[in-house]
C-alpha cells in the first residue's frame, strides 16, 4: 500500500476565512467604506481568536473598581465578573483590528461610537467584557486647559504577572498605562468615569 493521502480540506479554516474575505470583497462596491472596514474587522478578529487560541483571565467587579479608584477614576460595573487579556495578546488583537480604519464622521460616527464599537467587538468576538468605555476631558499638554471631552477605552491587562489599567484610543490604537491624567500622545486624557458593561 502507498502513502496516506492528505485530505483535500486539511486547511479548512484558512479556506473558510478566505471565502469570507472574498465575499466581503464582492460586496465592497455596494458598501460605504465604514461598512466594509467593519466587515473586515470582524473577519480578522474572528480569525485571530480562532488561530491564536487566546485565553482570558477573570477579575471580579470589586477588584476592577479598586483598580479604577487607585487612579481616582469613578467606575460603574454592570457585571459581577470580567474577563481580560494578557498584554501581549491584546497587542496582537489591536494590531489586527480594523476599527481604527473607520472614517470619523462628526455626530454620526465619532469618539463615543468608536469606543462602544471596540468594547462590543472585544466582548462579542473574544469574550473580553472588561474593555470599558471611558469618558473624560482632553487637556492641552502645555496649558492643561480643557480642549474638549472624549470617549475611549479602558481595560485591565496583565503584564509581567501584574494586572493594571490601560487606556486605549480605538481611533489610532494608542495604548498607555492609565492614570487620572494620562498622556495619550496628542493630548492628556483626564478620565472621569469608566463604564464596564
Amino acid at each position: 500500500m502507498g502513502e496516506k493521502m492528505k485530505p483535500l480540506w486539511s486547511n479548512w479554516r484558512k479556506i473558510g476565512f478566505g471565502i469570507m474575505r472574498w465575499g466581503a470583497d464582492i460586496v465592497k462596491p455596494l458598501l460605504k467604506d465604514n461598512q466594509y472596514w467593519l466587515i473586515e474587522s470582524v473577519i480578522n478578529d474572528t480569525e485571530l481568536c480562532v488561530e491564536k487560541s487566546i485565553t482570558l483571565k477573570s477579575i471580579d467587579a470589586s477588584n476592577l473598581e479598586s483598580l479604577a479608584k487607585q487612579q481616582q477614576i469613578q467606575a460603574w460595573c454592570w457585571d459581577s465578573k470580567y474577563y481580560y487579556f494578557k498584554a501581549e495578546d491584546f497587542n496582537a488583537v489591536k494590531s489586527k483590528d480594523f476599527i481604527d480604519r473607520l472614517k470619523y464622521i462628526a455626530e454620526r460616527l465619532d469618539c463615543d461610537n468608536f469606543a462602544t464599537l471596540f468594547s462590543s467587538i472585544m466582548a462579542v468576538i473574544f469574550g473580553c467584557n472588561s474593555c470599558g468605555v471611558a469618558l473624560g476631558a482632553c487637556l492641552d499638554k502645555n496649558t492643561k486647559k480643557v480642549i474638549g471631552y472624549h470617549a475611549y477605552n479602558c481595560l485591565p491587562l496583565e503584564k509581567d504577572g501584574k494586572v493594571e489599567l490601560w487606556l486605549c484610543e480605538p481611533q489610532n490604537d494608542y495604548l498607555a498605562k492609565a492614570q487620572k491624567e494620562t498622556d495619550m500622545g496628542w493630548a492628556i486624557y483626564r478620565t472621569d468615569l469608566v463604564i464596564w458593561r
